[in-house]
């Protein structure tokens, strides 16, 4: 799902495209783990038919999202010998996007928030979905990640667009490889959790992705014309019924995704929150308008799930 449901999604925010219609297995011995954001990865030394020892490439999830699966920095060591499972590179580099990993206690785990079957070991039973009684207002909580935005429809671009497109390089120039947080669209558009937090006359959302909070005014009934510019823009809210509609302008940041799409500062942005009516889901859309890059608006949908216990964990980006 990861990539191939939207060009902007990425892997997140991943350089190396992989086929997830595919699932390789890997047996080998850690070589090198590097606990760092935005995304995991590990050193697998696997001997091939031949017997020859070769190094692959491992990329993961962000800590954060490897940690609730309860992995820790003790869990993989140097010198253990591990099972891997994941999606393998399509560029037939040696290359995996690990999802399943059996530890040498034999115990396996999944290695993403997205929701992936045991491969090796027994499934474990599922648990009870939580539900909540309070729709509508009830958004003030953590949300944990439900459901990967996807795009409503393929996305058409203007000329401009489109060559900036092409003059794309993501291996030298994705931001997130040098630890530059995304404006929006993007700050929202990722699969890790959020909380929205009550302040009476405006309401903070926190994003754990690169640690983003903005502030959605929810006084103003029009975006303010002398409202400051800045990567998240100026957002003001209303409720419709259960539904809370943010309006955002005043967006300065170059790009529209991790695709190198271009954005231009006349763009505007319109999402829709709706909790379900037992309060345990979180729907989304979003609606990004810029008609210099964009020939119609581009629309996205997804969702977030009520999880109790779920934290705003830190994100440490380490461009090394």
């Amino acid at each position: 799902m990861l990539l191939t449901l939207c060009s902007s999604a990425s892997a997140h925010h991943s350089v190396t495209p992989y086929d997830q219609n595919t699932f390789a297995e890997l047996q080998g011995v850690i070589a090198e783990v590097r606990w760092r954001n935005p995304h995991m990865g590990m050193t697998l030394l696997v001997e091939n038919e031949q017997g020859v020892e070769q190094e692959w490439k491992l990329e993961g999830d962000s800590i954060d999202a490897v940690m609730r699966q309860g992995l820790t920095r003790e869990s993989l060591n140097v010198g253990d010998r591990i099972r891997m499972a994941g999606w393998p590179s399509l560029r037939g580099s040696r290359e995996l996007f690990a999802i399943n990993v059996l530890l040498p206690s034999g115990e396996e785990v999944i290695m993403t928030d997205l929701e992936f079957p045991l491969r090796w070991t027994a499934q474990r039973a599922a648990a009870d979905a939580p539900t909540h009684s309070e729709p509508g207002r009830g958004i003030f909580r953590v949300w944990s990640f439900g459901a990967l935005y996807a795009p409503r429809k393929p996305f058409v671009y203007t000329p401009r667009a489109q060559s900036a497109r092409a003059d794309w390089d993501p291996s030298i120039d994705m931001l997130a490889l040098q630890c530059i947080p995304p404006g929006m669209p993007n700050a929202i558009l990722n699969p890790y959790p959020i909380e929205f937090i009550d302040e009476g006359d405006r309401i903070r959302v926190r994003i754990e992705e690169w640690e983003a909070t903005r502030i959605i005014d929810l006084l103003s009934t029009d975006i303010p014309l002398d409202a400051p510019s800045s990567p998240l823009g100026y957002s003001v809210g209303q409720w419709e019924a259960d539904t809370l509609v943010i309006r955002t302008a005043h967006v300065d940041f170059p790009y529209l995704d991790d695709e190198g799409t271009p954005m231009s500062n006349e763009v505007e942005m319109i999402e829709r929150f709706t909790v379900s009516e037992d309060g345990s889901e979180l729907d989304y859309e979003i609606t990004v308008t810029d008609p210099r890059n964009l020939v119609e608006p581009a629309v996205w949908d997804s969702a977030w799930s009520w999880v109790p216990g779920t934290e705003i964990r830190p994100f440490e980006c380490d461009t090394e």
